[in-house]
């Protein structure tokens, strides 16, 4: 081989090495949009999705439902037992922070320490109380967020989950994809309408029991938060203390009740994600846009139950 061959054969090489360090550095720097579960090698992707087996089998039976869409499973087996407007795509106001909660989970434990920034802060309407430049542990913050549906704790949850906001809420949409939630949409971690209204997050009463089943399964601490009707966090030298009382007005004046998620805008009405349990059958109901959320829920529990045999 002649000496031009050989350095022309060196410098491709030199120039190949170039283009794949390169390549690295670059993909190096771009941010995780998918879940962090993906990374954990001892959980495939196919142990997060789990759907209903039946859909649209029944959507009659209860006279004078406020609600636009709602939807009943019996979580053991996955069968629907009642169904409205299920794949209707509508605002969920406050159900958007059982997802800000489950993606902080993925990658944090709820021991974790996380700081409060002025920013979060000063989020409205529905607070902790939070003050700037308190620490907090994630399961403090999600005893705010699910019992008084805290926006300051469920922004302090994002800031300190990942620091850039735009990829925390694409790590919602993320999680979103690969539970099969396919008419979901996150625009922030709380629920607030944006641009004096005109943007929400988005998703359906099918989507969201999805969510909701994936994330009691496998967090049942968060049942066990929701399920409190009171919560007293004591002052520590890094936060005043706070005192918090349910949401769920079902949780206290209906038995058999454990939780799990309520929320209000103007735009997306009273929204819920219930949780209740008669022997040993459970059911899980969703709920958007109920001008009634009490009334309709106690109805479709009781018709489920009644499916159920008990």
């Amino acid at each position: 081989m002649s000496w031009s061959k050989i350095i022309s054969y060196f410098g491709f090489l030199s120039l190949l090495v170039i283009l794949i360090i390169t390549f690295y550095l670059i993909n190096l720097k771009k941010p995780q949009l998918l879940s962090p579960i993906i990374n954990q090698s001892k959980l495939s992707v196919a142990d997060n999705v789990w759907f209903p087996k039946v859909l649209g089998a029944n959507s009659s039976g209860i006279s004078n439902l406020t609600s636009e869409a709602a939807f009943f499973i019996h979580t053991q087996t996955g069968d629907v037992l009642y169904e409205k407007n299920s794949r209707q795509k509508l605002p969920i106001a406050s159900l958007t922070k059982i997802m800000t909660v489950a993606v902080a989970l993925e990658s944090k434990s709820f021991e974790d320490k996380m700081y409060v920034s002025e920013r979060a802060s000063q989020m409205e309407p529905d607070s902790m109380l939070l003050k700037a430049g308190e620490t907090l542990t994630l399961d403090e913050l999600s005893q705010g967020i699910f019992l008084v549906s805290g926006n300051d704790a469920a922004e302090a949850v994002a800031e300190n989950t990942i620091p850039r906001r735009e990829e925390f809420i694409g790590l919602m949409n993320s999680k979103a994809a690969q539970l099969g939630m396919r008419d979901s949409e996150f625009i922030n971690p709380t629920g607030l309408e944006e641009d004096e209204g005109t943007r929400h997050n988005l998703s359906t009463a099918f989507d969201l029991a999805i969510l909701s089943r994936y994330a009691i399964r496998k967090w049942p601490h968060l049942l066990e938060i929701s399920s409190s009707p009171h919560i007293y966090i004591p002052e520590t030298e890094t936060h005043q203390d706070y005192e918090l009382y349910t949401g769920i007005n079902l949780v206290t004046t209906m038995p058999g009740v454990i939780g799990f998620k309520t929320g209000y805008t103007p735009v997306a009405g009273l929204t819920l994600v219930t949780v209740a349990r008669r022997g040993d059958k459970e059911v899980l109901g969703v709920l958007l846009n109920a001008q009634n959320r009490r009334d309709d829920a106690r109805a479709l529990l009781e018709y489920s139950f009644k499916k159920l045999g008990v």
